[in-house]
């Protein structure tokens, strides 16, 4: 069998898209209502540290994950106003589609030599990286995301596409809070 070569440009397969949302759980309550989509892993209290157009900010997100197939869905909902491009999104909907990149930092070079420019560049609280692109030709309201692909990354992925495709349809959504974990 033949392996299909990767066009000019491209950095893989979409692993996600992610929706900013105005009100989480009614967000998920639909998603799952009308389009089947669950189980749900509902995480809380995300405090990110980014720098968002050169500024430092720190933005507050509540994430729902969920999986059709191998495509994660994520639904995004900011709790403070710090600058973020989830806050600085023109309307609820599609946010963004992401990759997961093995090499983040020669996938950047590759995107920027491609007129694609950083917009936010973020650090998770447990670890990892996520880099927010856009470009002009590509229009203003969806941006282009790289996962940096971490073995936590991995294994997150696997347990949600598995439990999505044993999924009966039931229960309430898991859920993870990093205020509680904090103490706080």
């Amino acid at each position: 069998m033949q392996t299909k070569q990767a066009q000019p440009g491209s950095f893989g397969p979409v692993r996600q898209l992610g929706y900013v949302v105005e009100d989480l759980d009614a967000a998920v309550d639909a998603w799952t209502r009308q389009l089947g989509v669950g189980p749900w892993l509902l995480i809380r209290n995300i405090p990110l540290h980014s720098v968002y157009l050169g500024q430092p900010s720190t933005p507050l997100i509540d994430i729902a994950l969920s999986y059709r197939g191998d495509l994660q869905i994520e639904l995004i909902q900011q709790r403070n106003d710090a600058a973020s491009p989830y806050r600085d999104a023109a309307h609820p909907g599609l946010h963004h589609m992401a990759f997961v990149c093995d090499d983040i930092e020669a996938d950047l070079r590759k995107a920027q030599a491609q007129g694609l420019r950083v917009v936010c560049d973020i650090r998770m609280p447990a670890g990892g990286r996520y880099v927010y692109l856009q470009s002009p030709e590509l229009g203003p309201q969806v941006y282009v995301e790289f996962l940096e692909n971490t073995a936590q990354m991995r294994d997150m992925i696997a347990q949600g596409v598995a439990a999505s495709a044993a999924w009966d349809g039931g229960g309430e959504p898991a859920v993870i809070d990093f205020a509680a974990m904090a103490g706080g």
